[in-house]
């Protein structure tokens, strides 16, 4: 039962799924935030996370900038209201949000998380995740 807001068309192109553990080496940082940058040049991809851990967070702030296609996996119901932040992506086809929940899971909780997770990578072409310590 997925709720759908955006471009559904962004689940036919190749697909990077991308997870970060919320405790990460300091040394994986800017190589990641490198590779954020290098991907979201490239109108040929769609990353898909839910951008959920400072890490994550990080990255979709490159990846708003640049030209690639976004999929947020929500571990809660859908946005009632779309971020601002979202406005100029969802315009230009690039985003699509994707919930797995019911209206009423307002909050993640570890296991709405790991259905958000193990849904990202069933999604995904290919996977780059970043683990914990």
């Amino acid at each position: 039962m997925c709720t759908y807001l955006g471009n559904k068309e962004l689940l036919n192109r190749w697909k990077i799924g991308f997870l970060a553990s919320r405790k990460i080496s300091s040394s994986a940082i800017l190589p990641t935030l490198d590779w954020a940058v290098e991907i979201s040049k490239r109108a040929d991809v769609v990353v898909v996370s839910g951008f959920h851990s400072r890490l994550e967070k990080d990255v979709l702030k490159f990846l708003l900038q640049g030209k690639c296609g976004i999929i947020i996996v929500l571990a809660r119901s859908m946005y009632r209201k779309l971020p601002k932040i979202y406005d100029t992506v969802m315009k230009e086809n690039r985003l699509l949000i994707i919930s797995l929940e019911k209206e009423t899971v307002t909050r993640v909780s570890e296991r709405t998380a790991h259905k958000r997770n193990k849904y990202v990578e069933e999604l995904a072409d290919e996977l780059r995740q970043i683990n914990s310590l």
